[in-house]
């Protein structure tokens, strides 16, 4: 049972390890970019927009920045410990702050596209 906990964890691990190199991706793939572009444009509806989104524009990204900082520091933490599990799971209520402001990294995520993109 032991063992078998143990491979699933690990398998666990590597898939946030994944998610974390993916979510530092998008960050400075297509957020930045997004961001900068959406600074220098000279658009009045535009910018009005973005005044009015300002500031859950800026709470996302210091969310957003707190998520990659916690999820790198608990990837890297448990990279030199693989074989023992049980230092992973003093790190659970890390864990668990993590994901609670990854979902609301998300939320605001999905809410500021959809009023960037999809308003009419």
């Amino acid at each position: 049972m032991y063992a078998r906990l143990k491979h699933s964890l690990v398998r666990h691990a590597t898939l946030m390890g994944v998610g974390i190199g993916l979510h530092t991706v998008s960050i400075l793939v297509i957020m930045v970019p997004s961001l900068l572009s959406m600074a220098s444009s000279s658009s009045h509806l535009l910018a009005n927009l973005l005044t009015r989104l300002a500031s859950l524009v800026v709470i996302h990204a210091i969310v957003g920045s707190l998520v990659e900082i916690l999820g790198i520091w608990l990837v890297a933490t448990w990279l030199p410990n693989r074989a023992g599990v049980e230092k992973c799971f003093k790190k659970k209520n890390v864990m668990r702050v993590t994901i609670a402001l990854w979902l609301l990294e998300l939320i605001l995520g999905i809410y500021i596209y959809m009023m960037l993109y999809l308003a009419a």
